[in-house]
């Protein structure tokens, strides 16, 4: 009996060693100036989102080698359907929340409407207002989903946001919503003056904070030890 209560106690400490493991742990990205920055053999040499990530690996005793890039739909399906898997830098979203936990933020933002400077007939300082002018949307991005709950009828989505900043500059449509830093990055990687676009409203209402996010099957002591390792780098 003694040794019968020994074995399961072993097994259960074993168990438990192996729950909070970190070996399952891979994290997937995909390149996104400013946020991941990608050289030219197709490997993260920075960003904004890379830099507290590659931290918080550090912090923990990963090498930056546990980081793939991939395909952004790649990296959401290996998010979404593999316990250990996270993805970053991804934002919030009701249909996320069903299959990522969240973890680690990694940087806060504001998401604003664009238009072009030239267009001063397109007048959108509310959502009502915005509603009458078609809107660039990036397929599946977290902002195309956030219009589509407040009854935007004239979206028109992309698979790339750049391709965006180049029908918004060329007329194609009139409104395109975006980071500060992430319009000002794009426009620079496309070689476009700043000047030919104007910043509108602001989307109060839209959490665009971009986080490391896990899959729902990680074990919890994994997730903590990366939330700990978060605010010990922070």
């Amino acid at each position: 009996m003694k040794r019968w209560l020994s074995a399961c106690c072993a097994a259960l400490a074993c168990g438990g060693a192996l729950a909070g493991s970190l070996d399952e742990v891979r994290l997937f990205s995909s390149g996104d100036p400013p946020y991941v920055e990608l050289g030219p053999d197709g490997r993260i040499s920075g960003g904004l989102a890379v830099a507290p990530v590659l931290a918080i690996l550090d912090h923990l005793g990963l090498p930056p080698s546990r980081i793939e890039t991939v395909p952004w739909a790649r990296a959401y399906e290996e998010a979404k359907t593999r316990p250990g898997a996270a993805i970053f830098p991804i934002a919030k979203t009701r249909e996320r929340l069903k299959h990522l936990n969240f973890a680690v933020k990694l940087l806060d933002s504001d998401v604003y409407f664009y238009q072009l400077a030239s267009r001063r007939d397109i007048q959108a300082p509310t959502l009502a207002a915005a509603k009458r002018y078609s809107v660039c949307v990036v397929l599946g991005d977290y902002r195309q989903e956030y219009l589509k709950t407040q009854g935007f009828p004239r979206l028109d989505p992309t698979s790339d946001s750049s391709i965006n900043v180049k029908k918004l500059v060329s007329g194609r449509c009139d409104l395109l919503p975006a980071t500060e830093i992430g319009m000002r990055s794009k426009l620079k990687s496309l070689g476009l003056d700043a000047a030919l676009v104007r910043r509108g409203m602001k989307l109060a209402q839209l959490d665009s904070a971009l986080y490391a996010a896990f899959n729902r099957g990680t074990a919890p002591e994994v997730i903590a030890r990366f939330k700990a390792a978060a605010r010990s780098v922070d």
